[in-house]
């Protein structure tokens, strides 16, 4: 079988051919053999020997002998993954989007249990049938419950909800999967970035933005300190040397020393000047991006709100145009008197196929 079908109902009987031919099952396999109406056994890795078609099955079906009901059930027994789409909102309001993987197995004990989805649905089962038949069930039953106790979607990546998703799915479609003989094996789901986490990002930036803000203004505040501290120095040293000039007994050591503070003191102010440049530059940047940031948020939602306008448009009017053309051919089937159960099966399957598109 394909790797997408999962499950395969035969019967036996509509299989006309001269020679009879051998059923090989792979590791992966398993049959179930149902003779008028009762279940005789469940095989894999084997080969039956001359098991369907053939002159002399055809002959002993014709004079009654053999069983009059006979029919065969093949199923994948490896595990395979089904996906489901997440969508729900938050303990918050908040919205949250995501896909949902749940790694499940036929026993080949279980296989017989089959016949329940069989009664009411088609002979052949693949991936997509059983997402459409368990989504539902999963949404309400797990995925809603569980979003709504958390008010942080930050905690959505987190492994504490990760056990919690897979024990709400072990607990809640227990029942449901063991009707179709499926065993859970695995369940994790991955959620995509919510607002809540993006507008933390942004407060993150100003706040380091502000911060950065803070250590420039007290850098500043301690330059001017030491130039106030200078300034004085140099004043009471020009008062000390004017006084002992008027009394001529001005020194060289005083001399000297008033230099030097006037080098510190422009020494002082051209750092002053500097490291003020350098926060106004810095200042700047950050807010320049913190502006960017918080406009291109604004943009993304304001696409992303019209994008699913349009695709919501889009889908509806498709889906009316699909809908058109089936009833018109429909019809031509019932006018050419051609409108028989396979042809009616396979406009359900287009029509299927056509809403798992727009999606």
């Amino acid at each position: 079988m394909q790797p997408d079908i999962l499950a395969r109902l035969i019967d036996t009987g509509g299989i006309q051919t001269w020679g009879s031919r051998d059923l090989v099952l792979k590791p992966n396999e398993a049959v179930t053999i149902i003779a008028d109406g009762k279940i005789q056994d469940t095989l894999s890795e084997t080969v039956l020997k001359s098991y369907t078609g053939g002159w002399g099955r055809w002959l002993g079906s014709r004079i009654g002998l053999g069983s009059t009901d006979h029919k065969l059930l093949f199923t994948m027994t490896g595990p395979f993954d089904l996906l489901f789409l997440i969508d729900g909102q938050l303990g918050d309001g908040s919205h949250a989007r995501g896909m949902a993987a749940l790694r499940l197995q036929f026993n080949r004990e279980d296989c017989a249990k089959l016949l329940n989805v069989f009664a009411n649905g088609p002979r052949l089962l693949d991936r997509g049938f059983f997402v459409r038949l368990y989504e539902r069930e999963l949404e309400e039953r797990v995925i809603r419950p569980l979003l709504a106790e958390y008010a942080d979607g930050r905690k959505l990546h987190g492994r504490e909800f990760q056990d919690a998703f897979e024990m709400s799915c072990r607990a809640e479609m227990r029942g449901s999967f063991g009707l179709a003989g499926l065993t859970l094996l695995k369940a994790y789901c991955t959620v995509n970035q919510t607002d809540v986490e993006r507008l933390a990002a942004y407060q993150h930036q100003a706040q380091l933005a502000q911060d950065s803000r803070q250590v420039d203004a007290d850098a500043s505040l301690a330059q001017l300190e030491r130039a106030r501290a200078a300034t004085l120095a140099r004043i009471e040293m020009e008062n000390d040397i004017a006084q002992a000039q008027a009394r001529g007994k001005a020194g060289r050591k005083l001399e000297h020393e008033l230099k030097n503070l006037r080098k510190h003191e422009a020494s002082l102010h051209a750092e002053r000047e500097h490291a003020q440049g350098m926060a106004d530059v810095r200042v700047g940047e950050q807010e320049a991006e913190l502006q960017s940031a918080m406009a291109a948020f604004t943009v993304v939602q304001q696409k992303k709100q019209e994008r699913l306008r349009m695709q919501a448009k889009l889908n509806g009017e498709r889906q009316e145009q699909t809908d058109g053309m089936q009833r018109e051919m429909m019809q031509m089937a019932a006018e050419k008197a051609v409108l028989t159960p396979e042809v009616m099966l396979e406009f359900l399957k287009q029509q299927t196929k056509q809403k798992e598109a727009d999606k």
